[in-house]
């Protein structure tokens, strides 16, 4: 493999992985948000 194929193997392979755990975090964070929105509905107004 050339010199040139392998460092753009090497940069997408970097940015898979972060773009990947960013979108990861984006989705864990969402359903955090509505699991907590859930909770806080199913709760009686407190005094």
């Amino acid at each position: 493999m050339s010199d040139h194929g392998f460092a753009a193997l090497d940069i997408g392979l970097a940015f898979g992985v972060i773009l990947g755990v960013a979108i990861w975090q984006l989705v864990r964070v969402k359903r955090s948000i509505r699991r907590d929105r859930e909770d806080a509905s199913r709760k009686p107004p407190g005094p």
